[in-house]
């Protein structure tokens, strides 16, 4: 599993980008105190989506527990979709380089 998220360098990336934004949202609803999903859960959205705008839209976003379970969730579903996604694309990139001769 720890291939699959950390396989390449690209993932990383993409993992540190999501796992940024997810310590940003959460720190600024610790410090105001509040625990609804703010402005900055747009940018956690936007980084996983296509997955996280189909099974949580930011306007369909209200109060309550709900809400936090399907921003998380659907966040969760949206990174695990787009890591297979890069891994595919970098997989397949890696068999287009020409292989060297032995």
């Amino acid at each position: 599993m720890t291939r699959f998220l950390f396989g390449n360098w690209i993932t990383r990336i993409y993992a540190f980008a999501v796992a940024t934004s997810a310590v940003i949202l959460l720190g600024g609803n610790l410090a105001t105190g509040d625990h609804e999903p703010s402005a900055a859960a747009a940018y956690l959205i936007g980084l996983t989506a296509p997955v996280s705008v189909i099974f949580a839209p930011v306007f369909l976003l209200g109060d309550g527990w709900l809400a936090i379970a399907m921003l998380w969730l659907s966040v969760a579903a949206g990174v695990l979709l787009n890591t297979l996604l890069i891994n595919m694309i970098v997989g397949q990139a890696g068999k287009l380089r020409p292989q060297r001769l032995q």
